[in-house]
This record gives structure tokens, C-alpha cells and sequence, in this order.
């Protein structure tokens, strides 16, 4: 079309009909690319504690956990019983 014609309707609804979307099968989410690209336990880590530096950095909290810390402890997993775990209370 040149920038002078118009559209039929025909054309509008022939474009309307059109599948767009296409499933890429070699899509992932963002999360499981995150996960899958932490090999170990300090890879964990070093992404949580980052994480904590860019949600301090970027949001300001004022009113953050007694004793809530950037480098606070990185607890992986829970215990049902609660109880400190080398010292840090699981969630």
C-alpha cells in the first residue's frame, strides 16, 4: 500500500485474523533463567545478598525488620521446628 491508499474493510479483517503470536520453544522464563545460572550454594548467596543491595539501593525502606541487615546470613531451605540454624531464625 502506498501512504495514499486506504484500507478495506476486507484487509483490516484479514489482518485482524492473522496468528501473531508464535510459541518459541526455546523460551524460559526469566525465574528459571535466574536459577539456572546459580551452579552452587554461594552462587546462591552472592545473588541474595545482591538482591539486597539493589532492593535497599532502589527502594529506600523505612521500616525494615529489628536486626534485618544487607549481609545478614543466607539460610537456604526451612525447618519445620523453627529453631536458629547456626544462629538465624529460618523463615
Amino acid at each position: 500500500l502506498s501512504g495514499e491508499e486506504g484500507l478495506t474493510k476486507a484487509q483490516l479483517q484479514k489482518a485482524c485474523s492473522v496468528n501473531y503470536r508464535v510459541k518459541n520453544p526455546n523460551f524460559m522464563e526469566g525465574s528459571e533463567v535466574v536459577v539456572k545460572s546459580l551452579k552452587d550454594a554461594k552462587d546462591t548467596e552472592k545473588f541474595i545478598v545482591g538482591w539486597r543491595e539493589h532492593f535497599v539501593a532502589t527502594v529506600d525502606p523505612q521500616h525494615m525488620p529489628t536486626g534485618w541487615r544487607v549481609d545478614n546470613p543466607v539460610v537456604c531451605g526451612s525447618r519445620k521446628d523453627g529453631d536458629a540454624y547456626d544462629g538465624v531464625k529460618t523463615w
